[in-house]
């Protein structure tokens, strides 16, 4: 019932939502590259960011779905040249957008119980919480790929400034089963 009221109102809204978004980026004082856009392709990358959630809610809300969508974003973002906190904050403000969309819509108020609500609140926070964190770790990871292509950097140096977050324990992992891999491929590991 949460994801069938939840497709809904992005569905038949998603114009609103997207124009709506718009107008939210016009107008932040944080959004300088973002306004920098035509209002068109502007338009085009609000609409794509409803039309994901759509497209995720409608596939089931998998979390797998999620974090490929958001890694991409930020790894695009970052060649573009887009500083990390407009990205946040651009999602921000979609989340921003559809909450404030969802409290004056009939639709939600007069469907939904108690329950239905958390659950509804749930569903929306977890697709725009992994959005963040998916977001940043696709962009860390371009800045990554970056900063050791300068050779201005040691490896040490990249460990330090990366070490102890998510991306960097992941891409060790990473390293350590390609490793394992390339040892039994070759039988240095039975």
């Amino acid at each position: 019932m949460v994801y069938e009221s939840l497709i809904a109102i992005v569905e038949s809204h998603l114009d609103n939502l997207t124009d709506t978004w718009v107008q939210e980026v016009k107008r932040s004082q944080y959004l300088d590259t973002y306004k920098k856009l035509t209002d068109s392709e502007l338009s085009k990358r609000g609409n794509i960011l409803f039309s994901n959630l759509l497209d995720w809610l409608l596939k089931g809300a998998s979390n797998d779905d999620a974090a490929k969508y958001f890694l991409e974003i930020g790894d695009k973002r970052f060649k573009e040249g887009f500083p990390l906190t407009e990205v946040y904050y651009a999602l921000y403000l979609e989340k921003k957008v559809l909450w404030s969309f969802v409290a004056w819509k009939d639709e939600v108020s007069g469907i939904l119980k108690a329950l239905d609500a958390i659950e509804f609140m749930t569903v929306i926070n977890n697709y725009f919480d992994l959005g963040d964190f998916y977001i940043i770790k696709g962009y860390n990871e371009q800045l990554f790929i970056q900063l050791k292509e300068t050779g201005k950097f040691t490896s040490e140096e990249l460990e330090n400034i990366f070490a102890g977050g998510a991306f960097y324990q992941e891409s060790i992992k990473k390293i350590k089963e390609q490793m394992y891999g390339e040892g039994l491929s070759i039988g240095i590991i039975r």
